[in-house]
């Protein structure tokens, strides 16, 4: 199940984030530190901030439904626990997620994937994204970034 994220999530979700120790190590963060800069990126308000739970969070996502510049949609983290990758989850998990926060809104997504992220860039390729162009990040980061174009 989806859930748009509000503080009632708030120990569930840095509980989450904390124990996505590979994720945080591409990041290049200590675990805490990605569960804090995560946190606080879910409870402001210029993005849309989902949970998915199954008895326990398996996923987090954050959306920014329109882009200042460029006006598509961006996926800003979509993280699976790291224990259920490998099994399909995450492609159904993203399919929902797509369906119902995405396409009722836009007909372009962007997302960035670090350049050393080979399986994540792998999973979006097989989601219908193609490489745009390199770019940074706030934070500083060179990403890929990929976009997908619905007809």
């Amino acid at each position: 199940m989806i859930h748009v994220y509000d503080p009632t999530w708030r120990d569930a979700v840095a509980a989450f984030l904390l124990q996505q120790r590979s994720f945080a190590e591409l990041n290049g963060q200590a675990p805490e530190t990605f569960r804090d800069e995560n946190v606080a990126d879910f409870e402001t308000e210029e993005t849309v901030s989902l949970v998915f739970e199954d008895g326990d969070v398996i996923a987090v996502a954050d959306l920014l439904k329109q882009h200042p510049v460029d006006g598509s949609l961006w996926l800003g983290l979509f993280v699976v626990d790291e224990r259920l990758h490998g099994t399909g989850i995450a492609t159904r998990l993203y399919e929902q997620l797509e369906q119902t926060y995405m396409r009722p809104f836009q007909t372009v997504f962007r997302l960035g994937v670090l350049p050393h992220n080979e399986r994540a860039r792998r999973f979006w390729e097989r989601q219908g994204y193609v490489y745009e162009k390199d770019s940074i990040t706030a934070r500083g980061d060179h990403v890929h970034v990929l976009k997908k174009v619905i007809s």
